[in-house]
């Protein structure tokens, strides 16, 4: 459960091979930089070099021809490909061209097609008329309205218009819901106001701009239509051709963009070396597996290359790189959300993921309910990428074991044999059971937490601490002598020597700060006086012997859940009774859906305080960061 190892590297070498070192040693090998200059201050004045980057402007460049063809920024291998900038440069320059070319001549022709449709919709309102419409809209002998009505209303407004000898009316055009009409007028003459003639079904619209509405629109809206259909035609096989080209160029424009990406980054990374005269100096943190690799490529380089293993002065400084494991990482978010644990600190990640399943799995333990946890949990990730959704899934596994165990079917505990929580002894028997599996865990964490304390050299911490070897221990002795009492009968309390090794054990809890400075585990503070080390122990011991007893009670809460899971189920199917004997499907599905949600929610939230207060905080700071070493996003056309 320990992080992977990682070491410190120091790299010299000539400034002529600095570019070279940082692309072949930051950017191939798993390297997180340190600022030089910061860091290896004792070799005088380090500058940093000039960062000018001279690969940019033809990195926008292929990233905009990318865009331009559609193609998303991706990693194209460009080992051996010979690539210089000014090749790059060139190629570059000519795919643009002719893509810019095509892309130019496409854009016309659908923005061709485009206008005409456009100003074919503006003259369909007119098709039916057989004059020029620029006369028509030009007349200044007669005042001409434009409106529009419904099918239905059509009739009686041409006998309205009859009847009125100075006002024509024209049917202009049409659509599947309305009649277009034109409105001649003879000076002098007073049409209906606009409400009046609303209230006959027509409605005055504002005369269309006249600009392009030209010719006979009959005839015009043909000739258009021929026209949009050609260039619509013409647009189809110039993006046909621009697919193509893209296709056939893709592959060289990624690998073109992928070598100018790890090219620009690079000089990105000058920022984190130092240079001296005519040396650089780089040094980060790589994992201790890498280190025969990375000093190869060093030497290679004709560069000198050294190591050092973390002290106890670097705890909190050494990042931490996690062990993969897809259980542990499915778990993540929820140790992210306690913090990263410090170098040498154990990986919580897999503890937590078991634990949290057992705990889960204990107080939701139902087979149904389960079986629907993990599709919703599918869905939630398959479908909508998010991790909670991972986690669902993950715990409705336990959920259905723990649901056999129980003989829990949607609530149902007569189908299937099983352990009964709310029949005879059930609900002291669970009680008892997640008392002793908090205290197992209690214990566990403990030696978690020696493990952790020996590998960053904390001996004090590791052997006199609460969490350390006397506190394991006195807790171990305590529960074993009530387990031997109660059980077995045997009369371990009043054993003199019992008590005495107990009490030594907590004084030595108590004294554990002057135990360390005369065993010279640590050393004493300035202004450190005996009473106020005696006295801070105290309240420690006061605090430790206050932990256990809170920590293991609390852990009664799983038992409990799985108490309030069966009497909540057991409602529902009295609820759902009907009196024929049955129960109401409908009933059953929606107590069934309210349990699983409020349960589900209320479980995951005192599971993880479990987690976080219990179990956790004895075992890691959580004020760790995390290894994160320089790699090129390929993915992204930004800098």
């Amino acid at each position: 459960m320990a992080t992977e190892k990682l070491i410190r590297a120091v790299v010299s070498g000539p400034a002529t091979a600095m570019d070279d070192a940082i692309r072949a040693l930051m950017l191939d090998h798993e390297f997180q930089p340190l600022q030089a200059s910061n860091e290896l201050g004792g070799r005088g004045e380090l500058q940093v070099p000039e960062c000018d980057d001279v690969y940019r402007p033809a990195l926008d460049s292929v990233v905009a021809l990318l865009g331009k063809l559609g193609i998303k920024p991706a990693f194209r291998d460009f080992k051996n490909a010979g690539y210089t900038l000014e090749n790059c440069r060139k190629a570059i320059s000519d795919h643009s061209v002719a893509v810019t070319q095509l892309a130019t001549k496409r854009n016309a022709a659908l923005s061709l097609a485009h206008d005409d449709r456009e100003l074919i919709s503006r003259l369909e309102p007119f098709s039916l008329l057989e004059v020029d419409l620029e006369e028509l809209l030009d007349v200044k002998s007669m005042r001409l309205h434009f409106g529009s009505t419904e099918l239905e209303y059509w009739a009686n407004l041409r006998r309205m218009a009859e009847e009125d000898s100075g006002v024509f009316l024209f049917r202009s055009g049409f659509t599947s819901e309305k009649i277009y009409c034109i409105i001649l007028s003879l000076p002098g003459t007073t049409i209906m106001s606009e409400e009046q003639l609303h209230s006959v079904g027509l409605t005055l619209e504002e005369m269309p701009n006249a600009a392009g509405l030209t010719g006979v629109p009959a005839k015009r809206i043909a000739e258009l239509k021929n026209e949009a259909a050609e260039a619509q035609k013409q647009g189809e096989e110039l993006t046909r051709q621009l697919q193509a080209l893209g296709e056939k160029i893709s592959g060289e424009l990624l690998s073109r963009y992928s070598w100018l990406k790890y090219m620009s980054e690079g000089v990105a990374l000058r920022r984190m070396v130092g240079v001296e005269k005519d040396s650089f100096y780089m040094c980060g943190w790589l994992p201790a597996k890498i280190e025969d690799s990375f000093k190869a490529a060093a030497k290679a380089l004709g560069c000198m290359c050294r190591f050092e293993k973390p002290g106890p002065h670097d705890t909190g400084k050494v990042p931490v790189k996690f062990k993969k494991g897809r259980l542990a990482k499915v778990f993540s978010p929820f140790v992210d959300m306690y913090g990263v644990p410090a170098y040498g600190e154990a990986d919580p990640r897999l503890f937590l993921a078991l634990t949290y399943c057992l705990f889960f799995g204990m107080m939701f333990g139902d087979i149904g309910q389960g079986a629907v946890l993990i599709l919703v949990g599918l869905y939630m990730y398959k479908k909508r990428g998010s991790w909670l959704g991972g986690i669902l899934a993950c715990v409705g596994v336990p959920a259905i074991l723990f649901g056999f165990v129980y003989g829990s079917v949607f609530g149902n505990e007569h189908l299937l044999p099983g352990f009964k929580v709310l029949e005879g002894n059930g609900v002291v028997t669970i009680l008892l059971v997640s008392a002793i599996i908090g205290i197992v865990l209690i214990l566990f964490t403990g030696v978690l937490n020696i493990l952790t304390c020996f590998r960053q050299r904390d001996y004090r911490r590791a052997l006199f601490s609460a969490n350390g070897v006397t506190g394991v221990l006195f807790l171990t002795l305590l529960v074993a002598g009530v387990a031997l009492q109660l059980l077995l009968a045997i009369p371990v309390f009043s054993s003199a020597v019992y008590w005495i090794v107990l009490a030594v054990l907590l004084l030595s809890i108590w004294l554990s700060e002057p135990l360390g400075i005369w065993l010279r585990l640590t050393h004493r503070e300035e202004g450190q006086s005996m009473g106020m080390m005696i006295g801070v122990g105290f309240f420690e011991l006061f605090e430790a012997v206050l932990g256990w007893l809170s920590n293991c009670l609390s852990f009664l809460r799983v038992g409990a859940y799985a108490i309030i899971h069966a009497i909540m189920m057991m409602i529902v199917y009295q609820l759902s009774a009907q009196a024929d004997g049955g129960y109401s499907i409908f009933g059953l599905v929606i107590g069934n859906v309210i349990v699983m949600v409020i349960e589900a929610a209320l479980v995951c939230i005192q599971a993880l305080r479990l987690e976080f207060y219990e179990l956790f905080s004895r075992f890691y700071t959580g004020r760790g960061v995390s290894f994160k070493p320089a790699v090129v996003d390929y993915s992204s056309g930004r800098a």
